[in-house]
């Protein structure tokens, strides 16, 4: 699913693209380099997270199915993927997030 994202943004997302092409091209070790690049771009993407799951506490279900769920198999799913951790979440089984085939009940 694409995100819908403003104009604005989509400039400074294309801005950013050629940055990094440029950047993995030119390295002498462009694998590292697109390590580092995206460990800043997921630091970034998981904030809010802890005070998500503390907000919306885990009750033992899958939110889509309403089935019962292991705790080591919940998944923290963003409902608002262009707020991330900030927008509306549920604790969802891997299979329901797109994330594993491990389903709950």
């Amino acid at each position: 699913m694409k995100l819908k994202i403003s104009k604005h943004d989509e400039t400074i997302c294309r801005i950013v693209r050629e940055v990094i092409r440029v950047a993995v091209r030119n390295a002498k070790m462009p694998s590292a380099v697109a390590k580092r690049i995206t460990t800043v771009a997921v630091r970034h993407r998981n904030q809010g997270r802890k005070a998500a799951i503390n907000s919306h506490p885990f009750n033992g279900i899958c939110e889509e199915t309403g089935k019962k769920l292991n705790p080591i198999d919940k998944v923290l799913d963003e409902l608002e993927p262009e707020k991330g951790y900030k927008g509306k979440v549920r604790w969802v089984c891997p299979k329901c997030n797109n994330s594993g085939k491990h389903s709950c009940g």
